[in-house]
């Protein structure tokens, strides 16, 4: 499968189970924990299969990835469970504007500074927040 359609599907799947557990009626926490569970018992048999060389993994970033995680986790499932149906998507919108960019700041950083098309990204992102949230 191409890495696009990968992204795709992840996409659709992402945008699929906040919608899901905002209709659970589980607490955020409580949600967070059931997700991890469930993802755990799910992955565990593929990643099982292909451990590859975990001596040579750089745990400090894998360990820090894991906590960075946790608490966006529980941060959005916190949300979730207050949200309304009404209300749930244009949280989950801003949420994604503010996920987009953020890989995007990332980019500037590492490549010194910030372009014309980034910028206008930036724009638009914002735009889009502010319409798809009306």
């Amino acid at each position: 499968m191409s890495l696009q359609a990968k992204a795709m599907l992840a996409g659709v799947f992402f945008g699929i189970w906040p919608l899901m557990m905002n209709r659970s009626g589980l607490t955020g926490n409580v949600s967070a924990v059931v997700m991890t569970v469930v993802s755990l018992i799910c992955v565990a048999p593929f990643a099982f299969s292909n451990m590859g060389n975990l001596a040579s993994a750089n745990w400090f970033m894998g360990i820090g990835a894991g906590v960075v995680a946790s608490l966006g986790i529980m941060s959005f499932n916190g949300m979730l469970a207050k949200a309304t149906p009404q209300n749930v998507s244009s949280l989950f919108v801003l949420m994604i504007v503010v996920q987009a960019a953020t890989p995007a700041m990332y980019s500037i950083v590492q490549n010194g500074g910030m372009n014309w098309t980034k910028a206008c990204g930036f724009a638009a992102a914002i735009v889009a927040a502010i319409l798809l949230t009306k």
